[in-house]
């Protein structure tokens, strides 16, 4: 029954399925790392509506020992007024003396990569054009345009019963704050990274992020990432000397959006930073390079809610890793601050070589419940597809008629370390045996992917109570 019996649940999980078929047949094993200085971002990731897939062997390729090749600017126009003069220059080695993110296997940059000098990340507001962002057809969804971050996404909760209950759902008018979205490796395009013609990434971006127009403009802009066939050719040897400059090309694409972003759409609003698997290795190299450097950028930041990665702190802290000042949400309504967590059932927790929740010898990869910021277990508030999956009797289970449900009272989340180190969301079912539901949620991917598939969605209500929050001290502080 699942996911295929849920017809609204189906594209979700294709990309998911067809990744994890690939990558088993090749036994490949996915590694992160931070190299060049720790100020680029190699990770490989696969997924569909959120899911990647992970499996232990033998790796053809090791991408640690990739490092990221010098790749052209997309093609964008910064005045010399643009320039923040108070934040250091975005070159391949900027913050490596304050960073203390480390990973094993790692290789020193070649001269070439050293060489390569970005620009320094833009002031707030400051002039900024870019060719691909300019154009409103680059963006899933932007706050001027009619795009599916306008539509409603209703959520009925399926009680122990069986009692069905319609959650009210109104898209804020006028927010105060937007929400900047980077989706997760979605694209079935057949080269190395996507066009800029979304698919897949629209269904993605209503099932993680458009529900949040209850509180935010939604931002998600089209970018070129790196593709599942893409990923898997890189794998499995036949791409795998292209695999570094596509992921930065990849990552370009989320800079180039973001500084437009600023420039030309933010007018000096709050922002939240939504991202999921590559995305979020994205953000975090983003958070790093661009926004936690910079105070101007940073006084923006809501938070940065990015799932399924493995985001650094300093071992026994709340910040010192990928970022040197935004540190993790530990209390409602705390602003300028991260949100990170990788989700598995509890009784089947990551092991050694999983990608998500790895630590380094020097740093912790980081957890935050989104439903208990300060640590414990507390229930999870999630918006999954609806089907039905929910219930025990499909034979005589009752019609959903909106595009979510929940499941109140069934998830319990709770931040646990492994013995080797590896954070994450432990998930807990609380099942009843004898009420109306399955006791049960989809999700789970390949070993050692844990519930990747929903982290998105698995706490997706915690996570807009927690936004609203924020967005309430930030107008109350402002």
């Amino acid at each position: 029954m699942f996911p295929d019996a849920i017809p609204f649940f189906a594209v979700y999980a294709g990309c998911v399925r067809r990744t994890l078929l690939l990558a088993a047949a090749a036994l490949l094993t996915i590694v992160s790392c931070s190299s060049d200085e720790k100020s680029s971002d190699n990770s490989s990731d696969n997924s569909s509506g959120s899911g990647d897939l992970v499996i232990t062997g033998p790796a053809v390729v090791d991408l640690t020992t990739i490092a990221p090749s010098a790749t052209a600017e997309p093609e964008t126009t910064i005045s010399e007024d643009s320039v923040d003069d108070s934040v250091p220059a975005t070159d391949s080695t900027a913050g490596a003396e304050t960073d203390t993110t480390d990973t094993t296997d790692s290789t020193p940059p070649t001269d070439e990569t050293s060489a390569t000098t970005d620009p320094a990340p833009v002031a707030t507001l400051a002039p900024y054009e870019s060719e691909i962002y300019g154009d409103a057809a680059n963006w899933i969804c932007r706050g001027d345009t009619d795009d599916i971050c306008d539509e409603t996404y209703p959520l009925t909760l399926v009680a122990g019963d069986g009692e069905l209950t319609t959650v009210p759902y109104e898209v804020a008018e006028a927010p105060a704050a937007d929400c900047f979205y980077v989706y997760p490796t979605v694209s079935g395009d057949p080269s190395m990274n996507s066009d800029l013609i979304p698919d897949n990434e629209i269904f993605t971006t209503q099932q993680q992020a458009a529900r949040f127009n209850q509180q935010c403009t939604v931002y998600a802009p089209v970018y070129r990432s790196v593709t599942s066939g893409g990923l898997t050719g890189a794998l499995s040897g036949d791409q795998a000397g292209d695999f570094a400059t596509s992921w930065r090309m990849a990552y370009e694409d989320v800079r180039d959006a973001w500084r437009y972003y600023l420039a030309n759409l933010n007018e000096g609003r709050p922002v939240v930073i939504l991202a999921h698997s590559q995305g979020s290795f994205h953000v975090v190299t983003l958070l790093r390079e661009e926004i936690d450097p910079s105070p101007q950028q940073r006084d923006l930041i809501l938070s940065a809610i990015i799932a399924g990665t493995s985001f650094q702190v300093a071992k026994g802290l709340d910040v010192g890793g990928d970022t040197q000042n935004m540190p993790l949400c530990r209390t409602s309504g705390q602003t300028g601050c991260v949100i990170t967590f990788q989700t598995y059932r509890d009784e089947v927790p990551p092991t050694p070589g999983a990608l998500f929740g790895r630590p380094s010898p020097d740093t912790d990869s980081a957890c935050v419940n989104p439903a208990a910021l300060d640590g414990g277990p507390a229930v999870l508030k999630g918006a999954y597809p609806a089907g039905d999956w929910v219930f025990a009797d499909t034979s005589e289970a009752p019609e959903i008629s909106t595009t979510h449900t929940d499941v109140p009272g069934l998830v319990t989340g709770e931040c646990k370390t492994t013995a080797e180190g590896y954070n994450f969301l432990a998930i807990t079912i609380d099942a009843d045996p004898t009420d109306e539901r399955a006791d049960n949620i989809p999700g789970d991917g390949a070993p050692n992917w844990g519930l990747h598939t929903v982290d998105m969605t698995i706490a997706q209500e915690n996570l807009m109570d927690v936004v609203a929050a924020q967005i309430a001290s930030f107008s109350a502080d402002g």
